[in-house]
């Protein structure tokens, strides 16, 4: 009798079981690649979820709603060289500051105020209707020729070389005199500088004369500290932002001395966070 072969069926049924086997770990690997996915794609439903969220509970702060373009002026810069002087460099605002030429300051303070941010330029002496003060060589009378006048207005912005305009100092009769102003507009217009008119009286022609020329223009809207007093100084002040919220924007005008400092040091970081800016009389021309 023939003997049974055992090793051919153990042979089919060890390779069943490797078969079975290899379907089983292919099945786990496909179950595990699944199961990846699918934590993936939870993990980055739940990412945008949490940034839905996010975006809900935290949206965009909106722009701060201009109320008014404010401009300011501290003139009398170039007697002083103190605390005082030094502390309307440090006011955090766009300011304009005119400094008299003929001072021991005159030029120093220009630079160290242009170092510190600030925009300069010349406080112009020009006669009064009634005695005029100071400034003997610089001042302009309505008496001089054409290149007195002019001869002054040059020598006054090369002490003062950081100045990129200029205003005038005093000036009620000059400024109302057509010959003074129009040496001033031509001396401007050559040197590229713009004029500011104080207007310290109503009857000034300071600015029509620049416009007539060319020269960049603006006026003053308010003086800040014709009174030195700090409530009435504060008083001037809002005078002046109400201006400019009423027409857009206003020029004032103030003077170096504690009490306008006080008043600007407390009052400028109040107005910006109100929504006013403050900025270059530079950048507020016609």
């Amino acid at each position: 009798m023939k003997k049974f072969d055992f090793r051919t069926p153990m042979i089919y049924i060890l390779t069943s079981i490797i078969v079975i086997l290899l379907i089983i770990m292919k099945k786990m690997d496909d179950d595990k690649k699944e199961q990846d996915l699918e934590n993936r794609m939870v993990e980055v439903e739940s990412r945008k979820e949490k940034e839905n969220v996010s975006d809900a509970i935290l949206p965009e702060k909106p722009t701060p709603i201009m109320r008014g373009v404010i401009g300011i002026v501290i003139d009398d810069f170039g007697y002083r060289n103190d605390e005082i002087s030094d502390g309307f460099l440090e006011l955090d605002a766009r300011l304009t500051y005119a400094i008299i030429p003929g001072h021991r300051y005159s030029t120093s303070f220009g630079e160290k105020a242009v170092e510190s941010g600030y925009e300069v330029i010349v406080h112009m002496p020009m006669e009064n209707t009634g005695k005029t003060y100071g400034e003997e060589e610089f001042v302009l009378m309505t008496a001089m020729d054409n290149e007195t006048i002019q001869r002054r207005l040059n020598n006054a912005i090369e002490e003062i070389p950081t100045a990129i305009g200029m205003n005038n100092h005093q000036g009620s009769k000059a400024s109302a005199d057509q010959n003074i102003m129009s040496n001033v507009a031509k001396v401007m217009k050559e040197r590229g500088l713009f004029f500011l008119d104080s207007r310290t009286t109503i009857e000034t022609i300071g600015e029509t004369t620049m416009e007539v020329f060319g020269v960049p223009t603006a006026r003053r809207n308010i003086f800040l500290d014709n009174e030195d007093d700090e409530e009435k100084i504060e008083k001037q002040l809002m005078k002046l932002v109400k201006r400019s919220e009423e027409v857009g924007s206003a020029i004032g005008i103030g003077h170096v001395k504690p009490k306008t400092l006080n008043v600007l040091s407390d009052q400028i970081p109040k107005l910006k966070k109100k929504g006013y800016k403050f900025e270059f009389v530079s950048n507020m021309l016609h």
